[in-house]
């Protein structure tokens, strides 16, 4: 998944620094000069920033409030530059009380949308966000609005609610006035962009590309322009026109080492061209490009850019025949998966929770507005007759009414957020995260025997490719119903992520697990296809692992033994079931 955290935040520390350095022109004491020092750094080296902040701290007494304000503002951006966001959530919070102006407080909250987020703190980045956008009607600049707009919309992109995400990239763009050069014309239309790039809407993403980098250059902003155009280098890759990509994206690498050489960006275009070079199969740019685009990916701690590089270099060193090396990165990989997917599950229960509550607190006001005219009407009634009472009871019966539908509701919205919580969207088996608890819990008695099977489709990528996601919905949909089939009471059944799923079987030996996988096996090969539109074969690799009666084998042991069992079916040819060596 493209990121734009690391750009974005220093395009938005720039905006708050420029819109403070604008106000010391005709200011001359010490605090004021030291102030602009910071200004100045903020909007050239964030990190030099912080020896004027020092000299700061020692004359805090002497601060006007306007004075404090940019203060604390500064030592925040300037925690956030050096990526200390313990600290700079820290500063955010302890001053926001004291802020009274809306684009200050927007400024402020900002802090704790973005700190808060790359903390993981989800719920709270949120609740902040929620308060920040209900500011931007009453902020007076549109600099403003963008730096609230903004934050809010990296956030959405991260819990991948891109729909939010878009609407508040739509808010950006409309702030431009019919001035085509304008801040907002350019970063609204480059995440407009981006976001439908992330949303899978690639036609929608190529028709907006150049009016997207015409307003940039109007902008004079090189930056976002080099990111669109990192944006269609990547797609093109993904799309599996490899030589136009490489073309596009190599001169690209050149234009970020002089703009933003830290930059997410460069990641994530380095690891799609060593796929493009992997594909061409040009092995020593392939791993060249892998091997800088996963240095980079660890030393800047972004969990997918770690994962999705890891994969890229198993790929790689499959291809170059170095297999221990190959499975090192996969082992790394799927150890990364998992943390990528239980990241995501926490950020979607953060999200569901936080809009479930604010959805809550407006069903709450709402029952107590009426409530309130209720009352109002009660009272009038008590001086009325007889029929003003009969009123009043039939006003309290849509209360209750409206109160009852609410509860009935919130408990139907509690048991989908469970499910949707447990249970695969598309193939209706366990999530990663439900089926390890599952498997867990069966591995726990010493005593039993239990067996892993791995299985991953063959060659799923091209039948995606060749027929479309459509079509491989439906191969995995039905790839799921045949392996349902074959359980029994008490076993359960996974989606790890992307093609590849596991059965963890309950009192299960070898050769039953075994037989049982060849029985997948051959049933998915025996598939029709012809419902979903086209005709072509479908086959799978499994690899089954099993832990014996009295073993202390771990399931994390036993599932690592069954995914080497799964790759050397795969190396070994594919469709077939391979059985974990003791």
């Amino acid at each position: 998944m493209r990121s734009a955290c690391c750009v974005r935040l220093i395009v938005l520390l720039l905006l708050v620094a420029s819109h403070w350095l604008n106000a010391f022109a005709a200011e001359e004491n010490t605090v004021d000069v030291l102030l602009s020092e910071c200004a100045h750094y903020l909007n050239s080296t964030p990190e030099s920033a912080r020896f004027p902040l020092e000299k700061l701290h020692a004359l805090r007494s002497t601060f006007t409030q306007i004075q404090n304000e940019k203060y604390h503002n500064f030592l925040a951006a300037s925690f956030a530059a050096r990526g200390m966001h313990e600290e700079r959530v820290a500063v955010a919070e302890s001053y926001l009380g004291e802020v009274k102006s809306p684009p200050t407080r927007a400024r402020f909250l900002y802090h704790l949308i973005d700190g808060n987020a790359s903390l993981g703190h989800y719920g709270k980045a949120l609740l902040a966000m929620n308060e920040a956008v209900q500011l931007v009607p009453i902020l007076d600049d549109a600099q403003s609005k963008i730096i609230v707009l903004q934050g809010a919309l990296a956030l959405s992109n991260s819990l991948h609610a891109f729909d939010d995400a878009l609407e508040y990239a739509q808010r950006i763009y409309a702030l431009r006035d019919d001035n085509v050069g304008s801040l907002a014309a350019c970063m609204g239309l480059t995440d407009i962009v981006e976001i439908n790039f992330l949303k899978g809407d690639r036609q929608t993403a190529q028709s907006l590309v150049q009016e997207a980098i015409r307003a940039c250059d109007a902008n004079k902003n090189q930056l976002f322009t080099l990111i669109v155009k990192t944006d269609v280098a990547i797609d093109l890759i993904d799309s599996g026109q490899y030589t136009t990509g490489i073309d596009r994206g190599l001169p690209l690498l050149r234009e970020f080492s002089i703009l933003s050489q830290d930059a997410d960006y460069v990641t994530q275009l380095e690891e799609a061209l060593a796929r493009a070079y992997l594909k061409a199969n040009i092995m020593d740019r392939a791993e060249y490009y892998g091997k800088r685009a996963f240095a980079r990916a660890q030393t800047a701690k972004v969990l997918e850019l770690q994962e999705k590089t890891s994969e890229t270099m198993a790929a790689i060193k499959r291809a170059q025949g170095q297999l221990a090396a190959a499975v090192g990165f996969y082992e790394v990989n799927l150890a990364l998966k998992k943390k990528v997917l239980d990241d995501q599950l926490h950020k979607n229960l953060a999200y569901q929770r936080v809009k479930f509550d604010t959805q809550d607190k407006a069903n709450q006001m709402a029952l107590l507005e009426q409530k309130n005219k209720t009352l109002s009407v009660e009272r009038a009634l008590q001086q009325g007759r007889y029929q003003n009472l009969i009123l009043l009871m039939t006003l309290v019966l849509v209360v209750l009414a409206i109160l009852g539908a609410w509860l009935v509701n919130t408990l139907r919205l509690k048991n989908v957020f469970r499910k949707s919580a447990q249970i695969d969207g598309l193939t209706q088996v366990s999530n990663r995260a439900h089926f390890t608890g599952c498997a867990q819990q069966l591995f726990k008695d010493a005593q039993s025997i239990v067996s892993i099977v791995l299985f991953d489709m063959d060659f799923f990528k091209k039948i995606n490719d060749t027929y479309g996601h459509a079509a491989g919905d439906w191969v995995l949909e039905a790839v799921c119903a045949i392996a349902k089939a074959q359980l029994q009471k008490g076993d359960c059944i996974g989606r790890l992520g992307g093609e590849e799923f596991a059965i963890c079987l309950k009192d299960s030996s070898e050769g039953h697990a075994s037989a049982m996988a060849e029985r997948c096996r051959a049933a998915i090969a025996e598939i029709d296809t012809q419902p979903c539109g086209f005709d072509f074969l479908i086959t799978a690799s499994f690899g089954v692992a099993t832990r014996s009666r009295g073993q202390s084998a771990s399931f994390e042991e036993i599932l690592v033994a069954a995914d080497k069992a799964l790759y050397l079916a795969k190396n070994e040819g594919r469709n077939r079931v391979t059985v974990a060596k003791n």
